[in-house]
């Protein structure tokens, strides 16, 4: 302990004496054993070693960090549309706001004799055929990387506001296609965020979603869903409008299976009609939900070169802890990253703790003064790679 006594009291902005460093988290921690799982989760163990690790690492002061990590924003100017071979024959009708629109069409099938060219396709914009760029076959689009079904097309045509009709000759039957149309230069955009980027188990997911012309909000009618990461469906979205005219749905606390390895994603689709225009939008985003097989349990305990830190655990496995270990710059009074600090180690079932180190070297050599804090603690499950708690505003060492 004396290290660490003589660290704190060296750099400390008071001239009192610390006979017993302490450190206190800075947030209330929610001591109950409920919500813990206790059972197996359907999700396969990634990582089952047990050797404990522990390390710190330097960082500049002048580093910037950001721990608020905002919900992304998606703006959507597309739609997809389910098809058949049947139905590519006879023609199906792709509404378009004008302007430039690309068109990508993808056999859902197997079948490597599936080939599309561009003298199969025949597009009418409002009853008037059109010319049509074809700027991608399927080798192009295979070699980009992306996740292209093969003999894809892509291709683009410049559209009035209105209907396009889309053929596709050659092709019978129930083979199935999806067809995506882009209009990048269109006034009307679709917007989709989570309230969180992260959500707890048991907590409760608010999605909203707008529909634009430009600057101003348009009505349009809303379906969507949830899908675990495994892609199986959590739930259907019902969206009503807020006191601000804003699209919301609530769905219900999740539960535990599937939240390890992956993200969930929310599928949100818009239909509407704007100057007698017939609009169609889908958009998607994705969120992080914790896996609450453990919990800080809000006890810590100093000791020479570490920070003791208890957890809860309900379910066994590898878990880490690891945060920003911070101090005061003596001038600006701002706290300034020293240190990013991290342990892991085996934890059975019950009341456990993980040693998170604290480089007294480090925090001599930085020049910074007390207070000294932690920021940022998250507490990780690596048996299944799924994050489980953080606490933000972190642990300040008396």
């Amino acid at each position: 302990m004396k290290n660490i006594i003589k660290t704190l009291a060296l750099f400390t902005i008071t001239t009192s004496v610390y006979a017993d460093p302490k450190a206190q988290w800075t947030a209330d921690i929610d001591v109950s054993k409920s919500g813990l799982i206790s059972t197996h989760i359907n999700s396969p163990q990634v990582n089952t070693n047990k050797d404990a690790v522990s390390f710190s690492y330097k960082l500049e002061q002048t580093e910037k960090l950001e721990f608020d990590v905002k919900p992304f924003i998606e703006q959507s100017k597309q739609y997809w549309i389910d098809s058949t071979g049947n139905k590519l024959i006879n023609g199906i009708s792709l509404p378009v706001s004008g302007g430039d629109t690309v068109i990508r069409i993808s056999p859902l099938s197997n079948d490597k004799s599936i080939h599309i060219d561009a003298s199969m396709i025949k597009i009418k914009n409002n009853g008037q055929l059109k010319s049509i760029n074809v700027f991608a076959d399927a080798d192009q689009l295979k070699a980009t990387g992306a996740a292209f079904s093969e003999n894809s097309i892509a291709l683009k045509v410049k559209a009035d506001a209105g209907k396009l009709n889309l053929k596709v000759d050659n092709y019978t039957g129930d083979t199935p296609f999806v067809v995506h149309v882009l209009e990048p230069k269109s006034n009307y955009v679709l917007t989709l965020k989570t309230s969180k980027a992260t959500y707890n188990a048991n907590q409760n997911i608010t999605i909203a979603t707008d529909l634009f012309n430009g600057e101003t909000k348009i009505s349009a009618d809303l379906q969507g869903y949830i899908n675990r990461p495994d892609g199986s469906v959590l739930g259907n979205l019902k969206f009503t409008q807020d006191n601000q005219g804003k699209y919301v749905a609530d769905i219900d606390a999740m539960g535990s299976q599937g939240l390890a390895q992956g993200l969930w994603e929310v599928h949100v689709f818009a239909k509407s009609e704007d100057k007698g225009i017939e609009i169609l939008r889908d958009a998607q985003t994705s969120f992080a939900v914790n896996l609450n097989t453990a919990k800080f349990d809000g006890q810590l305990k100093m000791s020479d070169t570490s920070l003791k830190i208890g957890v809860q655990v309900g379910l066994q496995g590898r878990y880490e802890v690891r945060g920003v270990l911070m101090g005061t710059d003596s001038q600006s009074l701002e706290l300034k990253p020293i240190a990013m600090t991290m342990s892991a180690a085996w934890l059975n079932k019950g009341v456990q703790e993980l040693d998170l180190p604290i480089d007294t070297k480090m925090l001599h050599d930085s020049g910074l003064i007390a207070p000294f804090s932690i920021k940022n603690v998250q507490l990780t499950n690596q048996t299944y790679l799924a994050p489980v708690q953080t606490i933000k505003s972190g642990i300040n060492l008396l």
